[in-house]
């Protein structure tokens, strides 16, 4: 990190400098308070022994580096004043040298949280826009986000995250990681995110929604098939950016992706019907289209 020290004891300043290198920051001394410096820096060390009438000013005009005042005593001026101003902290001298660097490397781990969570924040707010989301929320969990894109799911789960103020533990149907996690009798405070319900065959999803009913869970459906459980949210008919993906596909091309994509989901007499064919077209297209059937 780039520090700058402005300190008027050159044989302080120097030490501080000196042992700050060795764990490899850069490091600038100087014993004059440029107010018309500004945001060059990650950190800056602040004597309060040169605080001048517009020290106040120079903090608020590089409130984004890392400013910690290295004070010799408690006071409105030295300690108040300056955090009020911008300045992150305040060490007390004489201090360690790992006390202080501890401090920095606080500070910098804190900015670095700050800025990927208004990173994630920001590309949340941009998607979000692609689901016309329902609010207020119609339910409290356990309940099932039925929709025709597992995108537009998980946006309404995010959102329902953030505007409750949740945390999500996150599991997917198409793992067995969740049964173990169950298994622990996770309290029902711990909120449980979990995917791709549509991948277990109707018994197996009867028997998961049974479990489901004894947790804080909100688990994602997408598919058009009908299902029994006291509480669904269905947004699959809101009007959303569907994900159709940058290419048209060919009606070959198509019938090959669904035939891949849903026939170890439901059998031959099932798929079949929704794809509107017979048993025995669907046969001679997996065979046309060289697809091994799943057990």
């Amino acid at each position: 990190m780039d520090i700058l020290i402005i300190e008027n004891e050159t044989y302080l300043a120097q030490s501080i400098a000196s042992k700050l290198a060795d764990v490899g920051h850069d490091c600038h001394i100087t014993s004059i308070m440029d107010t018309n410096l500004k945001n060059d820096y990650d950190v800056i060390l602040i004597s309060s022994g040169i605080c001048g009438d517009d020290y106040e000013k120079f903090i608020r005009n590089n409130a984004e580096s890392i400013i910690i005042m290295m004070i010799s005593y408690v006071s409105d001026d030295t300690v108040s004043k300056p955090i009020k101003a911008g300045a992150k902290d305040y060490i007390l001298k004489p201090f360690m040298i790992d006390e202080l660097i501890r401090k920095i490397e606080h500070y910098r781990n804190y900015k670095n949280i700050v800025t990927k969570i208004n990173f994630y924040n920001s590309y949340f707010n941009f998607i979000e826009k692609e689901l016309n989301t329902p609010t207020p929320f119609q339910y409290n969990p356990p309940f099932i986000i039925k929709s025709n894109s597992q995108r537009s799911a998980d946006i309404y789960a995010m959102k329902y995250a953030r505007e409750k103020n949740v945390c999500f533990e996150f599991f997917t149907l198409k793992e067995d990681k969740y049964k173990a996690f169950l298994k622990n009798n996770p309290p029902k405070s711990t909120m449980i995110y979990i995917t791709n319900l549509e991948e277990l065959k109707k018994q197996e999803r009867k028997d998961f929604l049974e479990i489901a009913l004894k947790h804080s869970m909100i688990i994602s459906l997408v598919s058009t098939d009908k299902i029994v459980f006291p509480q669904i949210m269905d947004i699959s008919n809101i009007p959303n950016n569907q994900e159709i993906g940058a290419e048209i596909l060919s009606i070959r091309e198509y019938e090959k992706a669904i035939i891949t994509k849903f026939e170890g989901r439901y059998p031959d007499i099932e798929l079949a019907k929704k794809l509107g064919m017979s048993r025995k077209s669907l046969w001679e297209k997996r065979k046309k289209y060289g697809i091994s059937r799943k057990k």
